[in-house]
């Protein structure tokens, strides 16, 4: 399946993280982060969807269905993410290895550049 951008979590120390990371984490938001690390995007959507209601669980559906080529739910994700608060310190990126281009994601915003769509 051809992906927009890759979706990436990093910790604190910057840091990517990768599945062995979460392997003794248990929770349906570190499944669904799991996932994403295996870039499972599907079956991550599955676990984030069961998360308890925080600003990662939002970012991270709003990025996934921007990746598979649904901007205007992504767009209604990320806008449900400002509502939330973290619960956890991992940063998230978008990542293109083809431009070698990494942007983290500090705050969600309910539109993101155009630019960054055509990664």
């Amino acid at each position: 399946m051809r992906v927009k951008f890759r979706i990436a979590l990093y910790d604190r120390a910057g840091n990517k993280l990768s599945r062995g990371d979460f392997v003794n984490v248990s929770g349906t938001l570190y499944k669904g982060m799991r996932y994403i690390t295996e870039f499972k995007y599907l079956e991550a959507t599955k676990w984030l969807m069961l998360a308890q209601d925080c600003m990662e669980k939002y970012l991270l559906l709003g990025l996934i269905n921007i990746v598979l080529g649904q901007e205007k739910e992504g767009y209604e994700f990320l806008k449900e993410a400002q509502k939330y608060s973290k619960v956890t310190e991992y940063m998230v990126a978008i990542e293109n290895p083809e431009k070698d281009l990494r942007i983290f994601i500090e705050k969600p915003e309910a539109f993101l550049p155009d630019s960054l769509l055509s990664l």
